[in-house]
């Protein structure tokens, strides 16, 4: 699995490219019931960061193995 390529739609996630299903400006998204670890925030590329939101598939792959996924989607 790659990084979603630099420059890609807001609305997809910055790790896996799928639709990242953000609602938070509507006042009501799944992310508000979810905490998204730092470490995985840390881990979103740098000119993607504060632009696209991750997903929910994404966040949870994180929190049950943070290790593995880290290593799928670090930054070569």
């Amino acid at each position: 699995m790659q990084l979603a390529p630099a420059g890609s739609d807001a609305a997809r996630c910055p790790f896996c490219a799928g639709a990242n299903a953000c609602a938070a400006e509507t006042g009501s998204c799944w992310c508000f019931d979810l905490s998204v670890p730092e470490a995985l925030l840390a881990l979103v590329p740098t000119e993607q960061r504060h632009r696209a939101c991750i997903c929910q598939h994404c966040v949870r792959a994180f929190t049950s193995d943070p290790n593995g996924f880290a290593e799928r989607y670090r930054l070569r």
